[in-house]
């Protein structure tokens, strides 16, 4: 079987090549005697202990598993890759091997191959019979390439993720960029930082684009004992990108939006979500408040007052113009993510 050699061992081929043309072209070997050949008999083999010593302390490119079948490589632009690959238990002549379904010239448990850059696929190696007796899927991630997979939110964050309370359940969630929309999510992993992965469990969204997931052993009076770490794996042919995520559940608890009640003409009160945790006691709020014109969103930007009140009197100036009175959640004790506007319409008076 013939291999193409990795571009570095084509340099380094190339380099005792030129070394040997030298020698022989400067008759070294001659039995002359002078200080110059003197010189370059004692300088030559430094240059080739140095050589040999290069090649060999170069660094391994055989990549990682992620799982016993899939082989993550992070190569530079340009360059081929060594790889072995085995069949697991089976052996034998009568083994042959596939890349992509295309027939190899290779046979037995153990290959070695030549993986092009960006060029991975499924190795798949094959029973007398054709079946499929084990495989390989190995995909390659560019050495300083920018991701392009998913695109980020408004808050500079590729992966979203909240929690409508403290209960141990939340929810991410993400976007492909146009140019990536056939790429698929292949693997994710889920872990505590104290190690506790065994009790977060998960599911994935119809679409794709979704992960809801609960920590059986979170308790909501408690601290946390660790971050929880999120990893989700993308593939687009045989190129992957892997995005990360870290965070506590009192970061990204976002409470329900509020049911605003009017009172009278110019008193309004609202009360917790029902989905929030209790007691409240323990689980405060506190709210945002403001008043738009009653043609305007409540993204408008317009004063905002601050209480941990649950009631609110609109001026009476306010009154007779129209208005939307807007109010928003977040919980008291952290700076965590604010709910989206609740607000009450309140046409202009005739």
């Amino acid at each position: 079987m013939t291999v193409p050699l990795p571009q570095q061992w084509e340099f380094h081929t190339h380099m005792y090549k030129g070394l040997f043309s030298f020698l022989v072209t400067e008759q070294i070997w001659t039995s002359g005697w002078s200080p110059y050949n003197h010189f370059k008999m004692k300088f030559i083999p430094v240059i080739l202990i140095f050589l040999t010593c290069y090649k060999n302390c170069q660094p391994s490119h055989t990549g990682t598993y992620l799982t016993p079948n899939v082989l993550l490589q992070q190569v530079r632009e340009n360059d081929s890759v060594n790889i072995n690959l085995s069949c697991g238990n089976h052996s034998g002549d009568n083994v042959s091997w596939r890349h992509n379904g295309n027939s190899m010239n290779s046979h037995g448990n153990q290959i070695h191959t030549v993986v092009k850059y960006l060029k991975g696929g499924n190795y798949t190696c094959h029973g007398a019979a054709g079946n499929i007796l084990h495989y390989t899927l190995v995909l390659q991630q560019g050495i300083e390439f920018r991701q392009n997979i998913l695109a980020k939110s408004s808050g500079s964050e590729h992966i979203t993720c909240s929690a409508r309370n403290f209960d141990g359940k939340f929810q991410c969630s993400w976007q492909k960029t146009s140019q990536r929309k056939d790429a698929e999510l292949f693997h994710f992993v889920v872990t505590r930082a104290s190690g506790q992965s065994g009790n977060i469990t998960c599911s994935m969204g119809v679409d794709g684009s979704t992960l809801s997931c609960e920590d059986t052993a979170h308790c909501p009076y408690a601290e946390e004992p660790g971050r929880i770490n999120l990893s989700l794996y993308f593939k687009s042919w045989y190129r992957y990108e892997e995005y990360h995520r870290h965070f506590f559940i009192s970061e990204i608890v976002k409470p329900d939006q509020l049911i605003i009640t009017k009172v009278n003409e110019r008193n309004f009160t609202w009360v917790y979500p029902e989905t929030w945790s209790v007691p409240s006691c323990y689980f405060q709020l506190t709210f945002e408040v403001k008043m738009v014109h009653a043609d305007q969103s409540c993204d408008h930007e317009s004063k905002i007052t601050k209480t941990n009140e649950r009631s609110f009197l609109v001026p009476n100036k306010k009154h007779r113009r129209g208005y939307k009175l807007c109010v928003r959640a977040q919980e008291e004790s952290s700076n965590s993510i604010w709910s989206d506007w609740s607000f009450h319409y309140e046409p202009p008076q005739k």
